[in-house]
């Protein structure tokens, strides 16, 4: 296999409980990794002392930054991926563990130069690292199956399916991903379709991270919903406008990537902007309006191809 040299990025913030284990599961990696990067958005609690002390013991490997005021969560990998030198990213969590042959089973796809991305699976499980029964490809609707049928830029352009923790890049992608557009917690999803958009993510369907829930995660990507827990999140996704954040997401997209789009995929993007922005629209037009709106929506299918059809239609209509 062609040798790579491979960075792996950290977004560290008040991780003292959990964060030695991850470090100690990248370091006994089957394949070395060539650095690791560390970016610590000003914790308050022991985590700097942590990533100090690794840095200590080894010192040609550990890369570490401070940042003077907290950036969040997207803010703080954006630093992380611009320190890196490596061929390949990892991104990584610090809270996750790895599977030891992590790193040697997606470094495999990287050999075939037109890919750009590789993504696996991870296992979920609680704070002590015991199997909830689920992996995280299954909670955001997806089966093996189903990803190798469906069209990567539409698949993506729906619902991207890894989380940054499951994802590996080419560092050459950096300069068309970074800066990433200033929204709130953007880079798992804006890393995830400007890749799709080149059709250049390789897929491993294997759980190749344990993906730790305890409360208190950056996230709740891992996370089961009841049918009660579903009703709120759809209320929430409304309050928030969500809608709109996807709408300037994918209106960046479009205009970061332009230069590297065929006209299939730009069209697209195009249709997927149009489905946000109307989806944020009935939130603040009359009955009548927002109905017409649903009409369109449904019958130009985009229901169907960016949201999920019969149960996004009736959030608009009951939910408002």
């Amino acid at each position: 296999m062609k040798m790579f040299t491979i960075s792996v990025a950290i977004a560290a913030y008040n991780g003292e409980e959990f964060i030695s284990a991850q470090l100690d599961s990248i370091l006994n990696q089957t394949v070395e990794v060539t650095e690791i990067v560390i970016c610590d958005d000003n914790s308050t609690d022991k985590t700097w002392d942590i990533v100090q002390s690794y840095r200590e013991k080894y010192p040609e490997l550990f890369k570490i930054f401070r940042n003077d005021k907290n950036s969040g969560c997207s803010g703080n990998f954006e630093k992380a991926l611009f320190c890196c030198s490596g061929d390949i990213i990892f991104l990584a969590d610090q809270d996750d563990v790895w599977q030891e042959n992590k790193v040697e089973k997606m470094l495999q796809p990287f050999t075939d130069p037109g890919i750009l991305g590789v993504y696996s699976d991870s296992l979920i499980v609680d704070r002590n690292l015991e199997s909830l029964n689920c992996t995280h490809l299954q909670l955001r609707g997806y089966s093996p199956a189903r990803l190798g049928a469906m069209p990567q830029v539409e698949t993506f352009a729906r619902r991207v399916p890894p989380a940054a923790h499951d994802m590996a890049i080419r560092r050459k992608t950096l300069k068309y991903l970074l800066p990433f557009p200033r929204l709130k917690n953007v880079h798992d999803t804006f890393i995830g379709v400007a890749i799709a958009a080149q059709y250049g993510w390789a897929v491993i369907p294997e759980t190749l991270t344990l993906f730790r829930q305890h409360g208190n995660n950056a996230s709740n990507s891992g996370q089961k919903q009841t049918l009660a827990g579903m009703f709120r999140t759809a209320k929430k996704s409304i309050a928030d406008d969500t809608f709109l954040w996807n709408a300037k997401l994918y209106s960046f997209t479009l205009a970061r990537l332009k230069a590297q789009l065929d006209d299939k995929v730009e069209m697209l993007l195009k249709e997927r902007v149009l489905h946000s922005e109307n989806r944020s629209k009935m939130g603040k037009v009359n009955f009548f309006y927002r109905l017409w709106l649903i009409i369109e929506e449904l019958f130009s299918f985009r229901y169907f191809r960016f949201a999920r059809g019969i149960k996004s239609v009736i959030q608009d209509l009951l939910l408002r």
